[in-house]
């Protein structure tokens, strides 16, 4: 994980109940963007450079494609009277496993998303798209999935080999 965002540990301490005492350390960085601490992540991750979603505000905290909810009517066909409804874009939370961060990532995804995921190869595949609208359309979330997984060292020697071979 993104080494940045790790918390300094305390000094060893003793405690009177050894029942505390764990060999583990709990995750210090969650990869869902609302769980994590947001000055510690303004200060990491660069910022969005789209800025925040101002119509359909629930999309910053998943990969929703762009989508958002669309406005129209029903017509009736006696009288054709005319009734406003709305369609909301169909939402999915999935698992989806990245190869560069090793593991399984809980996402709240269209499933327009999800064909086009699996149309490119995996979420990584995804999440590092170079076009304009692709990182356009990953929002907040997208971003800071995008970052973390961009500071892994495998995604680091694949951004060094491809910089080698351009000569750049």
């Amino acid at each position: 994980m993104a080494l940045p965002l790790r918390p300094r540990l305390p000094a060893i301490t003793t405690t009177t109940c050894p029942r505390h005492f764990s060999t583990t350390r709990p995750l210090p960085v969650s990869l869902q963007l609302d769980r994590n601490n947001p000055d510690t992540v303004a200060a990491t991750v660069p910022p969005y450079p789209y800025g925040p979603a101002r119509w359909y505000k629930q999309s910053r905290l998943g990969l929703y494609g762009g989508q958002r909810i669309q406005f129209g009517n029903n017509v009736g066909t006696t009288f054709a009277v005319k009734t406003r409804r709305t369609w909301h874009p169909n939402v999915l939370t999935k698992k989806l496993f990245s190869k560069a961060l090793n593991r399984y990532v809980q996402v709240r995804v269209t499933v327009k998303t999800l064909r086009t995921i699996d149309k490119l190869g995996g979420l990584d595949e995804y999440l590092l798209g170079e076009k304009e609208a692709r990182i356009r359309e990953l929002g907040e979330s997208g971003w800071w999935l995008r970052w973390a997984i961009m500071q892994t060292p495998v995604i680091r020697r694949k951004f060094r080999e491809e910089r080698v071979r351009l000569g750049v």
